[in-house]
């Protein structure tokens, strides 16, 4: 690959920097004895954007000068220079990493007059320190936008996010933050803290004239609003008239899948109890009306999908368990007390499937992650559930101000943001309510798929009063994401074959379809909520279903099972999916996890020998092609280094191949590791994913043929007893 391009030389390098690192110095000299811990200061460096990678990370100058990590985030930046490669990219915003690091204000405030003479004497700290294209205290913009709700109000109630590192060697910032708010007289809840990963979370009221003063507070990371959470009337509370409908007596195909869903309740005489028992979460207020018609409109839509006027209701899936983790008002801070809520029930029991079709109100952006969002992706990372979580109805918010992205928590990697179409056959379109991607990276792809929501044209009709049972027309993503749970566990329910969570969300994610250049507004595309369209292969076509452990070393190869015989083209689509553990702290480094998949399709020979310029390059394994990268994952105005989508949960891609061109092709997989940026340790027992769709117009019995070609690799999936096998109605 040949040496690396580098922007600046060392002396190039300290020349640039060193009047930032004097101001720096100066400005952690002007900063308040409390709002330095233990005599700590915060740094944000930001790093070249050739320096993405987490090879890159400049390890030996951070240790060379005595700093911690506190977490990153990604910026867009015009570097003042660009290496050869990127000369085409001279002037343009480029992502750049930043990073918050921690050290004595003192041995800071000596460097920052000694930097430009400074000189280490070690190569490997030259060239860290070259990487650097500036350096600064966390400033102003740690203040988020505020919106009109407190207009009226002196003080304000925010939500304070702070660097806490999570380990053992770590003093409390959460009490040093809380001294210097008692020297500021602002008032602070302890007893609503919440840490997660290396952010702690808790509210404070503060007024206006003393933001700036709460900003010196030097590991502080975020300054921002208290969210409210999002109101439970759907986008129209009803469209057209009401019509009766009667329930049926039948029981759940799957009732062994346990599945939960997480709403404002039901109201009393609901009826459901063949398929629902009613909970309520300890602590919580007393239910309201507004919540127990969503929380009926919500169930309604996991039982019965769309209810069709004059047609028997569809057979539930499975029972659910309905937690009411909503009641009356909890004040400025109830998001606080309803992820509580969520988190007591998820930390006590198990579920197969969840859903939550509330949460806080405010767009993701990308310099950070909300609590709901760093917390249930950290609950869920053993792959063990498929949560479906709403992305939000503010589709039609400011787009210049990013206020119509998705909202939290249907930005975590660990689950399915769901948002709504407004129809389900030919014509079918994003809801303009719908919120919009792009999520950060990871998590790009967002929202990860949409399925019927409702609309004004053709509403979601749902169980909309009880005593007697009537539907009405609604829409809202509230009622897409527990659609798109109804067809996880259809197809859970499908089959006698355990699908291990990360296959569940691949399937959903693999029979997405739509067009590609829409993603950020349709993320992977439509699913259908008709089973049949998810679990039955047409002619000349097989799905395979691959689940995988990794082991503890090494990769694993997956064959794809193509027959002998087949003549012209092969249509291949691929979907990986898998769980991980997540960094908080680490925006631009969020996932822990990642894979590398190497396409191969001739396994059977290993190419010869060539020159690489004067070098003999002598092959050890098979060629591999291209099939997942970069440039086709990315919108051409993101990021598109070449390592980002391998950090990425969810992969799917179809490509097209000569069958003549493929012998015992397959995937090599390997699982590549990271901790906040750099290098980690391997976890056990990660579970992945692929969902593997073939084609070939030569082969109508392409099914059988797999089967028989596989070499008992592969055993037909058995529809579980006494289920019938769905039908697959027309497109």
């Amino acid at each position: 690959m040949g040496d690396k391009a580098h922007p600046y030389s060392f002396a190039e390098a300290r020349r640039r920097l060193a009047p930032q690192w004097k101001k720096t110095g100066a400005a952690i000299e002007a900063l308040p004895e409390l709002a330095l811990p233990w005599g700590q200061a915060a740094l944000e460096v930001t790093l070249h954007p050739s320096y993405l990678a987490k090879s890159y990370y400049p390890a030996n100058l951070i240790r060379d000068l005595g700093l911690r990590h506190l977490g990153s985030r990604a910026i867009h930046i015009t570097p003042n220079k660009v290496v050869a490669a990127r000369a085409e990219e001279s002037g343009k915003a480029q992502p750049a990493p930043v990073l918050f690091l921690a050290g004595s204000a003192a041995a800071l405030v000596e460097f920052s007059q000694a930097a430009e003479s400074w000189s280490p004497g070690d190569d490997r700290i030259e060239d860290d320190f070259r990487r650097i294209e500036s350096v600064t205290t966390p400033g102003k913009s740690r203040l988020k936008s505020l919106t009109d709700r407190f207009a009226k109000r002196d003080a304000i109630p925010l939500e304070v996010v702070l660097h806490n590192p999570d380990h053992a060697s770590n003093s409390d910032v959460v009490g040093a933050f809380a001294e210097f708010m008692r020297s500021l007289d602002i008032w602070y809840d302890l007893d609503r803290r919440r840490q997660v990963g290396g952010l702690a979370f808790l509210p404070i009221i503060a007024p206006r004239e003393q933001l700036d003063d709460v900003l010196d507070f030097a590991f502080l990371r975020v300054l921002r609003e208290a969210p409210r959470i999002v109101p439970f009337d759907p986008v129209t509370r009803s469209i057209g008239s009401a019509f009766p409908i009667t329930l049926s007596g039948e029981d759940a195909v799957a009732p062994d899948l346990s599945v939960a869903i997480f709403d404002g309740g039901l109201p009393d005489g609901h009826g459901l109890e063949k398929w629902v028992t009613l909970h309520d979460a300890p602590g919580v207020g007393a239910p309201t009306a507004a919540g127990q018609r969503h929380g009926l409109a919500v169930t309604s839509a996991f039982l019965f999908g769309p209810i069709e006027q004059g047609a028997a209701l569809a057979q539930p899936y499975a029972n659910v368990d309905h937690w009411r983790v909503f009641g009356e008002s909890d004040g400025d801070f109830e998001a606080f007390d309803l992820l509580d809520r969520i988190e007591d029930v998820l930390t006590s029991r198990r579920y197969d499937f969840i859903n939550i079709s509330l949460g806080p109100s405010y767009a993701i952006d990308d310099d950070d992650v909300s609590p709901w969002t760093a917390r249930l992706d950290q609950l869920l990372a053993t792959g063990e559930t498929v949560a479906t979580i709403a992305c939000g109805n503010n589709g039609e918010d400011d787009r210049a101000g990013g206020l119509h992205r998705i909202q939290p928590p249907s930005d975590g990697v660990n689950m399915l943001g769901v948002g709504a179409s407004d129809g389900f056959g030919a014509g079918w379109k994003r809801a303009g309510y719908s919120a919009c991607g792009p999520g950060r990276s990871p998590g790009y792809v967002k929202p990860d798929f949409v399925t019927f929501g409702g609309s004004h044209g053709a509403p979601f009709l749902a169980l909309s009063t009880v005593s007697p049972h009537k539907a009405a027309g609604t829409m809202g993503t509230s009622f897409a994401a527990p659609l798109a749970m109804r067809s996880g566990a259809g197809v859970r329910a499908q089959f006698a074959e355990a699908l291990w969570a990360p296959a569940v969300k691949a399937l959903l994610v693999h029979h997405a379809t739509g067009d590609e250049s829409l993603r950020t507004e349709i993320g992977w595309g439509l699913v259908s909520h008709r089973l049949g369209d998810l679990v039955l292969c047409e002619d000349h076509e097989a799905h395979i279903v691959y689940q995988r452990q990794m082991p503890t070393t090494g990769a694993v190869r997956l064959y794809l099972p193509i027959p002998d015989g087949l003549i012209g083209n092969v249509e291949i689509k691929a979907t990986f999916s898998f769980y991980c553990e997540v960094d908080p702290e680490d925006a631009i480094n969020y996932t822990r996890g990642g894979l590398d998949i190497q396409f191969r399709p001739d396994t059977t020979r290993i190419p010869p020998p060539y020159y690489s310029g004067s070098k003999l390059i002598t092959p050890t394994v098979p060629a591999s092609d291209s099939f997942f990268s970069a440039k086709n994952f990315y919108a051409t105005e993101h990021m598109q280094r070449d390592d980002a989508q391998k950090w990425e949960t969810t992969l799917t891609r179809a490509k097209t191949k000569r069958a003549s061109s493929l012998a015992q092709p397959a995937f090599d997989v390997s699982y590549i590791t990271r901790e906040h940026g750099h290098s980690g340790r391997r976890p056990t027992n990660m579970k992945f994913a692929l969902a593997l769709t073939i084609r070939n117009r030569s082969a109508l019995d392409l099914y059988d043929r797999v089967i028989v070609s596989s070499g008992n690799r592969l055993q037909p999936m058995r529809p579980r007893a006494g289920v019938q096998v769905p039908v697959r109605l027309p497109k």
